[in-house]
């Protein structure tokens, strides 16, 4: 019979072979503090699936290391307000175009752009980790002639913006392009010259759904991507890292090498352990560990960046509560345990992708959903994040669905609120419903700051 003190004890297993997998060289998880992310194709969001449920986390406490606040009424102090909206790399291929969105957010009343600079394995700004992505100029590796990230980041600045560097963390390669071609120049793509980094199937196939995915069981991937983040920051003056596509592709993944390799050792000390016991927590745990060591690159690199996640809009369906429609869930169905990362001081700020509209009864409404997150934000920010277009009636532009949710964001004192994506509210009126006229003010007709976090230096 299995028991729940045998399931906790082959939990602490499976987190003690993976500590001993990390210890080959990667970065600790750092004991003080120092986003399929927003979708970035063009359709709706999470989609609908059966699954096993699992219960709420606990209430959170104040991150170890972080001391009592200097406040009484149970929350971080509130100043400002997150005004952000993601630009993805299908917005641009040209400087102009980018310098369009960046000041048509400007003018929209935003205080915050999350430019999308790293997709799939490729670069969208100087690296030594990887190469130029082929979407600048047509071929892999090749220099476009100038610096998306740079002219963001000076453009963004020039307005009083803040600047995110909307940074996919797992997601490897487009089906499309898979398998990698060598990249002109020197620079290579990770899988071409590491393809066991690729995160498989049982039988030992990639992912046949929109990407090709680094497996986060692997520690030398990990710290692949670690180093890369690691060389933005030291020389990009951002405002901060936001992940994307932080998790796996699907339960199914990832049985790669290393992860065989750390069930083995799992396995030899424990031998009722099964593999597909074994895979969802090492996945999971992995997944927590690259966000701790991307948080601990922050510490050493530029301290003063906010790490940020666009997250699974929905946990598990059990912490919904009593709800209508099948739905997927972040914790369970991609092992991205995002409270978690809240629960450990490694993230700033959740941003869930919260991409439907308000709809009581709905385990998709919209305020069901940011209830929970704001009820297990603990001492760090939420960020609400939203779709412009109303994907539940026609994929349809709909301000007053916006404005709603908004208003409800701020009843419920999140700090702030992030729009995906800028190339809808280029196609409607969006920017211009954002800031209003006089006699009809806008949600975002006077400025704000962005939000304080006090524990950033």
């Amino acid at each position: 019979m299995t028991t729940p003190l045998h399931l906790a004890c082959r939990a602490a297993l499976v987190v003690a072979t993976f500590l001993v997998a990390a210890c080959t060289g990667e970065p600790a998880v750092p004991t003080s503090p120092t986003d399929s992310g927003p979708s970035d194709r063009r359709d709706a969001g999470p989609g609908p699936r059966d699954a096993a449920t699992d219960s709420a986390p606990p209430p959170l406490d104040a991150p170890e290391g972080i001391d009592a606040p200097p406040y009484d009424a149970g929350e971080p102090p509130f100043t400002g307000e997150m005004r952000g909206v993601w630009i993805t790399r299908f917005a641009y291929r040209t400087q102009a175009q980018l310098q369009t969105v960046i000041d048509n957010a400007a003018a929209g009343g935003f205080n915050a752009v999350f430019v999308q600079i790293r997709g799939e394995g490729d670069a969208y700004y100087h690296s030594t980790h990887e190469p130029w992505a082929a979407r600048l100029t047509g071929t892999l590796g090749r220099d476009p002639g100038w610096d998306p990230l740079r002219f963001a980041i000076d453009r963004a600045h020039m307005h009083g913006m803040e600047l995110h560097a909307y940074f996919n963390a797992l997601s490897a390669a487009a089906i499309a392009s898979y398998p990698i071609p060598r990249a002109e120049g020197s620079v290579q793509h990770a899988l071409y010259t590491h393809p066991e980094w690729a995160a498989v199937d049982r039988s030992g196939a990639v992912s046949t759904s929109e990407y090709v995915w680094f497996t986060p069981g692997d520690p030398a991937a990990r710290a692949h991507i670690v180093a890369t983040a690691e060389e933005l920051l030291e020389n990009y003056d951002v405002d901060g890292l936001h992940l994307d596509r932080i998790r796996t592709s699907g339960r199914g993944f990832s049985y790669d090498p290393a992860t065989r390799a750390a069930f083995d050792t799992a396995h030899a000390a424990d031998p009722s352990l099964t593999l597909d016991a074994f895979i969802p927590e090492y996945m999971t745990e992995s997944i927590n560990q690259l966000v701790a060591d991307l948080y601990a690159a922050i510490g050493r690199a530029r301290p003063s960046v906010k790490l940020s996640a666009a997250v699974w809009g929905i946990y598990t369906r059990e912490s919904l509560g009593d709800c209508e429609g099948a739905v997927s869930q972040g914790k369970l169905d991609y092992y991205q345990d995002s409270v978690e990362w809240l629960r450990r001081g490694t993230m700033d700020a959740l941003v869930p992708m919260m991409y439907w509209p308000i709809a009581d009864g709905r385990c998709t409404d919209w305020r069901r959903l940011i209830d929970f997150f704001m009820a297990n934000r603990g001492w760090r920010h939420l960020w609400a994040g939203m779709h412009a277009l109303n994907l539940s009636a026609g994929s349809t532009w709909d301000w007053d669905g916006i404005r709603a949710r908004i208003d409800y964001a701020r009843e419920v004192r999140a700090h702030g609120t992030v729009v995906f994506a800028s190339a809808y509210l280029d196609s409607s009126s969006g920017w211009d419903d954002y800031i209003g006229t006089a006699g009809a003010p806008g949600p975002f007709a006077e400025p704000a700051e962005v939000p304080a976090m006090y524990w950033k230096p």
